[in-house]
This record gives structure tokens, C-alpha cells and sequence, in this order.
């Protein structure tokens, strides 16, 4: 039985900070990314992802974003491969503001690979996608089966949305007393929309 706490982990909405809302054209299959599957040679190291010019310029450890990935900067990485987080594809880029300058070789997608089945679809609400009947469109709360998360996993996806990222609490507590920047959580049975 796991003795922690889990919460969805999301991007800061804080307008000072950059936004990435495009894959540059070099990366190829991004669809993968969505779906927890290994990028492998479909994402080059030399990707280069441009902050947007409507949001603001600074770069925090956790990138905001509009394509739903985890990019990170390379102090969370470390926290990361410390904490001895398993199952995630660490993925380079090149970062680059709104006029093309690098700003950083060092950030990466972190892709958490897979998903976990631990939804608690009776305590939940959520729509099913009509275009895929094995994920959820439309979160509104949600509500997970501690017993079904292994327990030597502190990061992941839920297998129903798999574009949503649950974190384990005892991680989330590293991330805060590191100063990590660029994230907020969301906690379970809260209303919410996703």
C-alpha cells in the first residue's frame, strides 16, 4: 500500500514566464510523445523549440507549454535521475528565444513512458474521447486507486489521459525545497477541468 500522496502536475500560469507552442520541423512523430512511446531517432538532440513572442521571457525549470510535454531544465533532470525516477526518455533540445538567439543546449523532454491504470472512474468525472474510446477528452475530477500505482513509481501518466502527469508527493516536496520554478499541481478530488 502506498504511504504517499499524488497530485496532476501542471504548468505555472505565470505570464512572466516563456512559452513553447510549436514542435520545430525536425522532430517527427510527435504524436509519440502524446502517447508515452519512445522518440528515439524521431526527436534529433539538435531540436530547436522557440519561446513564444506573446508570452514572457523568462525560462523556468519547468517550461510551459501548449503541446503537453514535460520540458525541463537540466537541475530538474538531476533532481530527477537523483531521486532515481525510472521509466522516462530524457530528450535534449535547444532552446531559443523569440528572435532565434540560443538561450540554453541543456533543457529536455522528459517522456515518461507508458501509462498507469489507476483511474477510480466511480469517484472521478470525466467524458470518454468519441475518437478514442480508451481516453478521456474532458477531466472535471479526479479521483485514483493507490493500490493499483506501483510502488516504486514517482512520476507517470495516467493511462486514460495520457497527457495528464501524476506526481508522487515525497517528489513534489523535493521539487519545492529544491526551488523549483515553472510548475503548479492540481489535487485529487478537486474540481477541475482538464
Amino acid at each position: 500500500m502506498n504511504k504517499w500522496t499524488f497530485h496532476i502536475l501542471q504548468d505555472s500560469d505565470d505570464d512572466r514566464f516563456c512559452s513553447i507552442k510549436h514542435d520545430p520541423d525536425t522532430v517527427t512523430q510527435s504524436w509519440r510523445l502524446h502517447e508515452g512511446l519512445p522518440m528515439g531517432t524521431h526527436f534529433p538532440p539538435a531540436a530547436k523549440y522557440r519561446m513564444d513572442k506573446r508570452a514572457g521571457n523568462i525560462a523556468p525549470d519547468f517550461l510551459p507549454n501548449s503541446l503537453s510535454y514535460l520540458m525541463i531544465s537540466p537541475k530538474v533532470r538531476t533532481l530527477l535521475e537523483k531521486a532515481e525516477v525510472g521509466g522516462v526518455e530524457y530528450l535534449p533540445f535547444v532552446l531559443q528565444d523569440i528572435r532565434g538567439k540560443i538561450i540554453s543546449r541543456d533543457y529536455c523532454v522528459a517522456n515518461p513512458l507508458g501509462g498507469v491504470d489507476c483511474l477510480d472512474a466511480e469517484r472521478s468525472k470525466f467524458e470518454m474521447s468519441a475518437m478514442e474510446p480508451d481516453q478521456i477528452f474532458a477531466l472535471y475530477k479526479l479521483n485514483l486507486r493507490i493500490d493499483k500505482i506501483p510502488t516504486d513509481i514517482k512520476l507517470f501518466r495516467l493511462k486514460q489521459m495520457l497527457t495528464t502527469y501524476i506526481i508522487r508527493s515525497d517528489l513534489l516536496e523535493l521539487l519545492r525545497t529544491e526551488g523549483i520554478t515553472g510548475f503548479t499541481t492540481l489535487d485529487l478530488d478537486a474540481d477541475i477541468i482538464l
